[in-house]
């Protein structure tokens, strides 16, 4: 689902989840992922009711927006940037890695995504489109990690 302009920026908190009380990182955003990220920071906000948190926070977070671009490294930086988002991910929590879309600037292939995320213990539920050239994958601890106590 693509959606333009300010009624993307509405709706990015609904298609990545966010809900109120969550904290939310955001990991590695170059600059332009920042600019995105700028656009849409003010919608996230409002939705978890504090400011994002960036890749210095100490904090657990239930939601890390990891940006990511070729260029960026090869698949193993990015299982090592998978890695480093999830020393503060809670059990139930989810990161999101946000790419260039096919035909944008900075793609990321399929293949990379595919060998990178099992490589650093995730699993992968679901993607969507951003808009504004932008799509993000879903990723998750597997289901023996979220279970566990």
């Amino acid at each position: 689902m693509a959606v333009p302009g300010e009624a993307m920026e509405e709706g990015i908190a609904d298609l990545l989840g966010i809900e109120r009380g969550m904290a939310v990182q955001t990991r590695n955003p170059a600059p332009e992922a920042a600019a995105w990220l700028d656009g849409v920071r003010a919608a996230l906000e409002q939705r978890c009711g504090g400011e994002l948190l960036d890749e210095s926070a100490d904090e657990v977070v239930d939601v890390v927006l990891l940006c990511w671009r070729a260029g960026d490294g090869g698949g193993d930086d990015l299982v090592d940037a998978l890695m480093d988002a999830m020393g503060n991910l809670a059990d139930a929590g989810w990161i999101w890695v946000v790419t260039p879309e096919a035909g944008h600037d900075g793609y990321v292939l399929p293949d990379e995504l595919a060998g990178s995320v099992p490589a650093a213990g995730l699993v992968r539920t679901h993607g969507v489109s951003l808009g504004g050239g932008r799509r993000a994958i879903r990723l998750t601890w597997p289901p023996s990690r979220r279970t566990r106590r």
